[in-house]
């Protein structure tokens, strides 16, 4: 069993939970790392790039040709439109979905003029709208590369902040302090914190992963999914939805970024039998607002 993976440290990671997940159930795989257009093309901030998907593509073209088995991605780098031979076949269960600030400045003494790092253009919409709220005019600054390269520029000055996921540093295991950036009104990105593995749809491979699957993290990336796509959605759009499973109920809170100035962002309660269709509701409700605003 050939598991592909990005080449990074934290890819890695990732991919050896998935592989001590399968050691439990009797399989020996084996990981093959590969770079992604993502990888490659660190010049750019990723709403530049070209296509969706940047960071998955190779990985589902070697997945198609048969060369790997197997491929584990953090979940929120899967774009919505897949190939349908495909299919997302196991999730873990999820680590902290949310947005942490590595600064020499707590988030509410930000300076004027404070340089923050971030590709994302969610994080830099909540970011200008949160400080602008305070009276403060931050300047953001674009930033790529791993985790660890990310962290030796802001140790080297040339940012006073970077926002990173917090999943990333707890897997990483890093000695950093940082804080983390609650949900309200930082609502991270849809399927932050996931890991998921996805195999050509119907094989043997797909079978024996839902044994690792687990299904109250399946349920969120579902919802989170749902409310994207009514929105629309991407790495040019500022959209974070963030859904977590409570009993028998589902706790949804989703951004929307306008402007520096304005953005809309809202909460629901949803039934769990229901979830997809109230979310629908839900997200034809806001992306009614989001085009009025």
């Amino acid at each position: 069993m050939i598991i592909g993976t990005r080449g990074s440290k934290l890819a890695i990671l990732q991919t050896e939970k998935v592989c001590e997940r399968l050691k439990e159930l009797g399989y020996e795989p084996t990981i093959k790392t590969v770079r992604s257009l993502g990888d490659v093309r660190t010049d750019r901030g990723l709403y530049e790039m070209p296509e969706k998907g940047v960071f998955v593509k190779k990985l589902d073209m070697l997945l198609l040709e048969g060369k790997i088995d197997l491929a584990v991605h953090s979940m929120k780098d899967i774009p919505l439109e897949r190939d349908e031979r495909l299919e997302t076949s196991a999730v873990l269960p999820r680590d902290s979905p949310y947005d942490a600030l590595v600064s020499q400045y707590r988030l509410d003494d930000m300076p004027d003029g404070a340089i923050i790092g971030t590709s994302s253009v969610r994080r830099k919409f909540q970011i200008l709208n949160y400080t602008a709220e305070k009276g403060v005019k931050v300047r953001i600054k674009d930033i790529r590369g791993n985790v660890d390269t990310r962290i030796k520029k802001f140790r080297r000055g040339e940012y006073d902040g970077i926002i990173l996921a917090e999943a990333g540093l707890e897997r990483l295991g890093l000695d950093i302090e940082y804080e983390r950036l609650d949900c309200d009104p930082f609502v991270p990105s849809p399927n932050q914190g996931i890991i998921a593995v996805v195999t050509r749809k119907g094989s043997d491979e797909s079978e024996i992963l839902n044994a690792i699957d687990d299904p109250d993290t399946r349920i969120e990336a579902e919802v989170e999914n749902e409310v994207l796509e009514v929105i629309g959605g991407g790495c040019a759009l500022p959209v974070g939805v963030h859904a977590k499973v409570s009993e028998d109920k589902i706790v949804l809170a989703v951004y929307v970024g306008i402007s520096r100035e304005k953005h809309v962002l809202e909460n629901a309660l949803l039934s769990k039998d229901k979830r997809l269709e109230e979310a629908r509701e839900f997200a034809s409700a806001l992306s009614i607002e989001k085009t009025l605003g």
